[in-house]
């Protein structure tokens, strides 16, 4: 099918100039340097440092980074906050993932980082830029096995991955004036190849697309941007997750 040119939404989406929200510096990767407020997370270190905490990778572009929220209502963290209630304690995530990043992007940032452990959990999810960006189905794969084999160099022995569904922004109000239908058409593409690509390396994978696909009629789910999540999205995906990957 032919895919629609989209110029002027281009360097909207992919550079996020119309969010003005705490993610202020563009070109940013998020890693566990930046200070939490006052997480759970942080009264578990001060008043129990003996207790065992898995890490916690997550890896992504704008929905893993949380474009147009604050840093506590991004999934990752809210996902651990879950964990925390119900008795299972997570050090800070570290989050490697950049408004605007493909599936290439994300490699080259992995290949330059510089790790200093492994990790229990890792998180991937990544290729809306990609769909949007015309790439192909072929090349996605190609950079999905690439990453995998990164993954299974910095995850630990027993460690856990898992594949998460790229969500739908042809239905948020900002995609009003597009084809919604080859949006969702190209969307659904990318993430059977997803799935097949978490059933191949026998990895969980959890769909987050259904619950994005309800912005069309519930805008209170929607980032200032009317493009992205807001917290209350973002917890529906973390507790979806969390049942996925960890119950």
């Amino acid at each position: 099918m032919q895919i629609l040119k989209r110029g002027i939404f281009l360097s909207i989406f992919l550079l996020s100039a119309s969010c003005e929200t705490q993610n202020s510096s563009d070109d940013q990767i998020i890693t566990n340097d930046i200070e939490e407020d006052s997480s759970k997370l942080n009264e578990i270190d001060i008043n129990n440092s003996s207790v065992s905490k898995f890490s916690f990778l997550a890896l992504g572009d704008s929905y893993t980074i949380g474009e147009g929220v604050e840093e506590s209502k991004r999934w990752p963290n809210q996902f651990i906050d879950i964990a925390y209630e119900k008795g299972l304690y997570f050090e800070k995530p570290k989050i490697i993932a950049q408004t605007g990043w493909k599936t290439y992007d994300l490699l080259n940032a992995i290949n330059e980082t510089n790790f200093t452990k492994k990790y229990d959990y890792v998180s991937l999810l990544i290729g809306v830029n990609n769909q949007f960006n015309s790439r192909s189905i072929y090349e996605f794969e190609e950079d999905l096995d690439k990453i995998m084999d990164k993954i299974d160099i910095i995850r630990k022995n027993n460690g856990s991955t898992i594949i998460i569904s790229i969500p739908d922004w042809g239905y948020t109000p900002f995609a009003e004036s597009y084809n919604r239908d080859t949006i969702s058409y190209e969307i659904n593409l990318f993430n059977k190849s997803l799935k097949n690509f978490a059933d191949k390396n026998d990895i969980k994978y959890v769909d987050v697309t259904e619950i994005s696909r309800k912005t069309l009629n519930e805008d209170n789910l929607l980032a200032s941007d009317n493009l992205h999540p807001n917290g209350l999205m973002y917890l529906e995906w973390a507790k979806k997750i969390y049942e996925k990957w960890i119950d």
